[in-house]
């Protein structure tokens, strides 16, 4: 088996959503501030409290996910705020039935299915691979922006499973 190590990071971009409920809590914890300056003192109490929900809100919408691929192995962690560390998934080669670019013809078998869905991507629109993996109970669809070398590792543990694109250096 071989002892490929690849570790790859993912900046997930915020929803529009998240980004307007931070600018709502920062405007309404300067409209706090602002009454607090001229003289409303019941206003600090708002200033504190939406402060604070705008420090838990900041935290949940810096979002990364970590590749890493290491002997047949991918596993997948996300990173909360630069502090936390959650795994998400990890998947043996023995496990995936199928690794494809997105919109590639391979999927098709996979499209009426009803497969769990995961999204690991960066929200950017970038070209992402699609990951279809049976665990326990359930099988996977999981969305990911895999580079190219982590692709050429998993096709050279798997080339029947894996699918490349045009671009690989095989």
């Amino acid at each position: 088996m071989s002892e490929a190590y690849t570790e790859l990071l993912i900046k997930r971009r915020p929803s529009f959503g998240m980004v307007l409920a931070k600018s709502l809590l920062i405007g309404l914890t300067g409209a706090c501030l602002v009454l607090t300056l001229l003289g409303n003192p019941f206003t600090i109490l708002g200033m504190v409290v939406f402060g604070a929900i705008f420090f838990v809100v900041r935290g949940k919408t810096d979002l990364e996910y970590e590749y890493l691929y290491v002997g047949g192995e991918l596993s997948v962690d996300k990173i909360i705020g630069k502090q936390k560390r959650k795994p998400v998934i990890n998947m043996a080669m023995e496990k995936i039935d199928l690794v494809a670019p997105t919109n590639s013809e391979h999927l098709n078998e996979y499209k009426n299915k009803s497969l769990k869905k995961i999204d690991l991507t960066s929200n950017t629109g970038k070209p992402s691979y699609t990951v279809i993996y049976h665990g326990k109970e359930i099988q996977y669809r999981v969305l990911m922006e895999l580079n190219q070398e982590i692709v050429d590792a998993m096709y050279n543990i798997a080339p029947r499973k894996v699918f490349v694109t045009v671009q690989s250096k095989l």
